[in-house]
C-alpha cells in the first residue's frame, strides 16, 4: 500500500491525503500482488513518476519486481495516479535521447576475459574461482551440493523460457543448471563424468548412466511454471529426462528471504567446470 500525509512540522500534526490509498492491491483478480515501498520523484522535464514493487500474481517466485507509474499533482498540492493509467498496463516511455538501441539479452556465450555484470555468485564475490577466456568460463568447484557450491545466478525475465548451456567436467567435479531460490530451494540438472542426474527439491541421483564423457549440453525448459529437463551430446539432439517439477511455490510467502527464482550455473566437488554458449530464449 501506498499512502500519503503532509505537516508543516516534522512533529506534525498530519494532514492525510484526500487521495489515499495512492496505491493498493483491491482485489485477488489483479495482476499486482502487495503493491507498495513507494518513491516519488521528477525527471529534467519535472515531469513526476513513482516507482515501488509488487508481486505479479502467478508469479511470486519472481520475486518483487519494481515498476514505474506517472503521477499528476493537484491544485491544492496532492499527488495521485492519473485515472487514465492503469498499473498493469504498459505506458510510453518518454522522448529519451539516448534511447537503447539494443534489447538486454541473457544469453552469454562466455567468450570475453570479463564475466558480463549479470551474473553474480551466490553470497560470494570470489575473482580467483573463476576465469574467462575465448574458451569459455572456468568454474572452481565448491562445496558438495547445490546448496554450499555458491552457483552462478542471473534473474530470468519471462514467464516461460529455455536456457542451454554446455560443460565440460574437468576433475572429479559435478557441472549443473539449476532454478535457484536459496540454499533449500532448488530443482535442476546436472552432470558428473559419465552420468546425468536430477536434483529435485534436494535430491540427487542419476537418471541417466554412462551416456557421456566429460562434455554434455543441458537444458531446462520452463512453460510457465512447469520445467522440464534435457540433455544433448552434441548440442541438435535433445533427450528429455524423465523428471520434472513445479517451481511455482519457490518464493517468498513459502520459504521467506525476500528472494526471486533465479538461473544457477554449478560447479561442485573436487575438479572444474567449463561453461559455454549459455541461451536464454523467451516463450515456450
Amino acid at each position: 500500500m501506498v499512502i500519503s500525509a503532509r505537516s508543516k512540522s516534522p512533529l506534525g500534526p498530519w494532514e492525510n491525503s484526500p487521495y489515499n490509498p495512492i496505491l493498493r492491491t483491491q482485489s485477488v483478480d489483479e495482476q499486482w500482488w502487495s503493491v507498495g515501498h513507494a518513491t516519488i520523484f521528477d525527471d529534467c522535464n519535472d515531469e513526476w513518476y513513482m516507482l515501488f514493487h509488487g508481486y505479479e500474481n502467478g508469479f511470486y517466485h519472481m520475486g518483487r519486481q519494481t515498476m514505474l507509474t506517472p503521477l499528476e499533482w493537484t491544485k491544492d498540492g496532492w499527488y495521485r495516479i492519473p485515472d487514465a493509467i492503469k498499473i498493469d498496463q504498459p505506458i510510453a516511455l518518454p522522448d529519451l535521447e539516448n534511447k537503447l538501441s539494443e534489447k538486454f539479452d541473457l544469453s552469454d556465450p562466455f567468450n570475453t576475459t570479463v564475466l558480463r555484470s549479470h551474473w553474480r555468485f551466490y553470497k560470494e564475490n570470489d575473482d580467483a574461482r573463476y576465469a574467462c577466456n575465448s574458451n569459455g568460463l572456468v568454474i572452481n568447484g565448491k562445496g558438495n551440493d547445490v546448496s554450499n557450491c555458491a552457483p552462478l545466478l542471473t534473474i530470468p525475465a519471462d514467464h516461460s523460457y529455455t536456457i542451454d548451456v554446455e560443460i565440460e567436467i574437468e576433475g572429479d567435479a559435478i557441472g549443473g543448471l539449476i532454478l535457484f531460490y536459496n540454499e533449500r530451494a532448488y530443482s535442476g540438472i546436472l552432470a558428473d563424468k559419465h552420468n546425468v542426474l536430477a536434483n529435485l527439491r534436494g535430491w540427487q541421483f542419476t537418471t541417466e548412466k554412462e551416456v557421456i564423457k566429460r562434455h554434455v549440453h543441458l537444458r531446462l525448459k520452463n512453460t510457465n511454471n512447469i520445467v522440464d529437463m534435457y540433455y544433448s551430446l552434441d548440442g541438435k539432439e535433445w533427450m528429455k529426462i524423465e523428471n520434472s517439477f513445479d517451481c511455482s511455490a519457490y518464493h517468498h510467502n513459502v520459504l521467506s528471504g525476500f528472494m526471486s527464482l533465479r538461473i544457477g550455473l554449478c560447479s561442485i566437488g573436487n575438479g572444474k567446470v567449463r561453461f559455454k554458449n549459455f541461451s536464454y530464449q523467451s516463450g515456450n
